[in-house]
């Protein structure tokens, strides 16, 4: 199968890339290994801060709703394939996709990688107890599943993500008996979120040493020390938030280079200011490109897909070169608000990879 642009993972970064490129009269072919588009916004019911202007005053998965329906305004130009992954490079640049079932080969002229992130733990001793999970599986169990899982928690890291999470949990009811900081942690987190969840009750132990989760069968009891002071919490589930990471499986199987830059969460792949990778055909957009808030996500995605457009002749050069500044400019705004030191290691990161190249452009 022949497509212009191949975009990997159907989250908003993905899909704010796929509206560009349709708004351009260009085939797009969407792959996700999720049964809907929209990604976690469909599990996330808090309003979103630090959205791009159109976005603004929305839900998580109204902004989910909203991208879908502007992707489906544009089905004559669009191919979804759901509950697929990309599962390998074929020698002439292909892309392997398969339902797990059955394989086809996908051939694009421009690749778009759109993977987002994932979830890392905070191992500790006996961790893997039953009722220990990430502070997403809570907020999927509860706000996709509709299940509570449990009535009293204490969650273990923070940033500005366990910051939303605390309020959707106490809307349902559940106690939060405090957010444990380990010394260790280095996540962002916005100052004004964690004032306003401080006012809600919830008590913050910065600095604190996680001893062990004890329970018989399930967690039932967490153990801390806290200013030199051993501290028990009661409790019938415990979240953990060690942060996120972009997913890098597809980039691998790419052939694109990577550097490390610890506030976009670790190791990421190398791009330009077009977020353009090493790979001369292969583009990046959202959570892949480094952690950051949702209104960037966005923001990189339109700029993947004008990018795109671009490389496609379906956008002149000056055109393209004026959106692009513009949407940098609003990336700045929204990212060094919310976390100056992601916004300060993007730009190192892109300045690395291709300072040549952007000598001229928005980012200095």
């Amino acid at each position: 199968m022949n497509t212009d642009v191949l975009i990997i993972g159907g989250g908003p970064s993905g899909l704010a890339a796929a509206t560009e490129l349709g708004e351009r009269n260009l085939d797009v072919t969407i792959v996700d290994e999720s049964y809907e588009l929209g990604g976690q916004l469909r599990q996330q019911t808090q309003p979103l801060e630090y959205l791009p202007t159109q976005y603004q005053n929305m839900r998580g998965f109204e902004l989910a709703e909203s991208l879908v329906k502007k992707v489906n305004q544009q089905s004559s130009s669009l191919r979804k394939f759901l509950n697929h992954r990309v599962i390998g490079l074929y020698k002439d640049g292909s892309v392997g996709i398969s339902d797990g079932q059955k394989i086809f080969a996908v051939k694009a002229k421009k690749i778009i990688v759109a993977t987002g992130a994932y979830e890392k733990a905070i191992p500790f001793l006996k961790w893997t107890l039953p009722g220990i999970m990430t502070i997403g599986a809570a907020q999927t169990l509860i706000n996709r599943e509709l299940v509570l899982p449990g009535r009293e928690t204490v969650i273990i890291g923070i940033s500005d993500f366990t910051l939303d999470v605390v309020s959707q949990l106490q809307d349902v009811g559940i106690t939060v008996k405090g957010i444990v900081v380990p010394k260790e942690t280095k996540s962002p987190f916005n100052c004004e979120q964690l004032s306003r969840v401080v006012a809600s009750g919830v008590t913050v132990y910065q600095n604190a040493i996680v001893i062990e989760a004890k329970g018989n069968g399930q967690v039932e009891e967490l153990m801390i020390k806290h200013d030199e002071k051993l501290m028990n919490f009661q409790v019938d589930f415990v979240c953990l938030d060690g942060g996120r990471a972009p997913v890098l499986d597809v980039f691998y199987q790419l052939n694109c280079s990577f550097g490390y830059r610890e506030a976009l969460g670790g190791w990421l792949p190398q791009y330009d200011a077009n977020f353009r990778t090493s790979e001369e055909n292969i583009y990046i957009a959202g959570s892949a490109s480094g952690i950051s808030n949702h209104g960037v996500v966005l923001l990189t995605g339109m700029i993947a897909g004008i990018s795109v457009g671009e490389e496609l002749k379906m956008i002149e050069q000056e055109e393209a070169q004026f959106i692009r500044n513009s949407l940098w400019k609003e990336v700045e705004v929204l990212e060094s608000k919310g976390s100056p030191m992601v916004w300060e290691e993007r730009k190192l990161h892109i300045n690395h990879f291709s300072q040549p190249m952007i000598k001229d452009q928005f980012i200095s």
